[in-house]
């Protein structure tokens, strides 16, 4: 008699890899909205009839590339793998109460985005030092929302930079953007802990969210990379 096998469960994917970064920027977008002002200088200030240019990782493919030395490059989908054991990693010192810090490059993070359709070439993260800067381009065609076409802003793009500065010790309920630069001018950099239109969940709740999703309790940017920590307790 034959056994059907089930497959194993589909394990989590995140943030970028349920396409919460279209989220983010539908949040972040009524937040301009409610600070910018007029309709007129929302789509002529802060949105732009062109994407700005989004350094690309590799496109995700099912084998590795071999250099010429014969040494296999993992594809960004198989190093999408090895992040998020670290983080099921992270997630089980947590439930056991363990003391733990995991990094992250901005190789790591760029190819979590690169191996998801719906993030793929719509962000792009550098970290220099212990400064990380965040770039995206999000074409609002894409935010399936009345808001976009009540206001006339399908042919639009959300093109915005977030510098990130975390000192040893930062948490989400702390961590702060030190600029925030969208479609090249400055804005509040208070914008996460903005509610929507003045009202609503910040965007620093969903910071929390994930944050706890994971059990990370702080963090910090430091040598060119996001370390991630779970609190022992």
């Amino acid at each position: 008699m034959n056994t059907q096998v089930e497959p194993p469960p589909k394990r989590g994917m995140g943030c970028f890899a349920k396409g919460c970064l279209i989220f983010i920027v539908l949040a972040i977008l009524l937040v301009v909205i409610g600070i910018g002002g007029s309709f007129w200088s929302v789509r002529h200030v802060y949105l732009s009839d062109k994407p700005a240019p989004i350094p690309q990782a590799p496109t995700p493919s099912e084998t590795g590339v071999v250099t010429p030395g014969g040494t296999s490059v993992p594809t960004p989908s198989e190093t999408s793998a090895a992040i998020h054991e670290r983080l099921d990693t992270m997630k089980q010192a947590a439930r056991a109460h363990e003391r733990t810090g995991v990094e992250f490059t901005a190789a790591d993070i760029n190819a979590l985005i690169a191996a998801n359709k719906k993030s793929r070439g719509l962000a792009s993260v550098s970290i220099d030092g212990n400064v990380a800067q965040v770039l995206f381009s999000i074409p609002l065609k894409k935010l399936k929302a009345p808001l976009r076409d009540a206001l006339g802003l399908g042919d639009r793009y959300l093109n915005a930079t977030v510098t990130v500065v975390a000192p040893p010790g930062t948490n989400p309920s702390n961590v702060q953007v030190s600029e925030v630069k969208i479609n090249g001018h400055n804005f509040p950099t208070d914008v996460l802990d903005s509610g929507l239109f003045g009202v609503g969940p910040s965007l620093r709740s969903y910071v929390i969210k994930y944050a706890n999703q994971y059990g990370v309790t702080d963090g910090e940017i430091t040598d060119g990379k996001v370390i991630l920590y779970t609190s022992g307790l």
